[in-house]
């Protein structure tokens, strides 16, 4: 385990998990109800920007294609489909 690496998937999942049930909330099944469920708890929290669609947009960095590894596991996958 990396001490320093960001938490996984499934640690945010299961601590959004708590969290609800903390909160007394039905986890949300789909998309629209968790924006619906975190832009009501900003605004309850007093949150500057308390829509997500309000946020500024982050710089997406520059992809430069797939990777030599990406590629080769994509060639293997394209091969094992042809036979």
């Amino acid at each position: 385990m990396k001490p320093d690496a960001p938490p996984t998937v499934r640690q945010i999942y299961a601590l959004a998990a708590v969290l609800c049930q903390m909160c007394d909330e039905e986890f949300p099944k789909g998309r629209e109800t968790a924006s619906a469920l975190i832009e009501r708890f900003r605004r309850e929290l007093g949150h500057p920007n308390p829509r997500l669609d309000e946020s500024p947009r982050r710089a997406r960095p520059h992809r430069r294609g797939a990777s030599p590894k990406t590629r080769e596991i994509q060639r293997f996958f394209r091969e094992l489909n042809e036979h």
